[in-house]
């Protein structure tokens, strides 16, 4: 029975993978991210859409198991003004020696027991390692997860980036100084791979 009982784990363990989905994010509308930069003055926002990465899970039970990478094209983030995007790339973010963020590993949290279906969002509490300016930190945060069909996703988060966590020093243009905490927003669309 013992000899049974173990030939049945070791397919289940074996079929359950088999399950999982991956479905890839890639550049380009409507995958974007968003900081928002605050000042007294003046707030202003820098974008992209060159997000790309893999989000891989089974949907039938989207909170067992889940493995996430993504990653963000930091030279692409575009203010509005060239000389203020130059001077965040090389002055701040340091771009050349730190090209990406990125957003790895995951393990879902809550709500237990979940299933997507298509139409209806789900907010899902992740947590995972956010690496930026070479610093990694693990980040919680609430991902809002809507199925458009049975191979499409689209999936929605913000959080706030303390800029002295990532050893960022604090902007300033002439008499304007940012704010301490940037506030990201992260948009987009994952597809089923064929």
């Amino acid at each position: 029975m013992n000899r049974i009982m173990m030939t049945l784990a070791l397919v289940l363990t074996i079929a359950v993978p088999a399950l999982a989905t991956e479905y890839r994010v890639k550049p380009g509308a409507p995958n974007k991210v968003v900081f928002v930069s605050k000042a007294a003055t003046e707030t202003f926002e820098g974008k992209t859409d060159k997000i790309e990465g893999t989000l891989t899970f089974d949907p039938a039970s989207a909170v067992d198991s889940v493995a996430v990478q993504l990653a963000v094209d930091m030279k692409s983030l575009d203010t509005g003004i060239g000389k203020r995007n130059t001077h965040m790339q090389e002055n701040h973010l340091e771009c050349d020696k730190y090209p990406h963020a990125t957003f790895k590993g995951a393990s879902v949290i809550g709500p237990k027991g979940t299933v997507l279906a298509p139409g209806k969002t789900v907010t899902f509490e992740c947590e995972g390692d956010f690496t930026l300016h070479g610093v990694t930190k693990r980040l919680r945060v609430n991902v809002d997860v809507t199925p458009r069909d049975e191979k499409t996703l689209a999936f929605k988060t913000a959080f706030k980036v303390p800029l002295a966590d990532y050893n960022i020093s604090r902007p300033k243009f002439l008499f304007l100084k940012l704010g301490e905490v940037q506030e990201v927003i992260v948009e987009g669309v994952a597809v089923a791979a064929p």
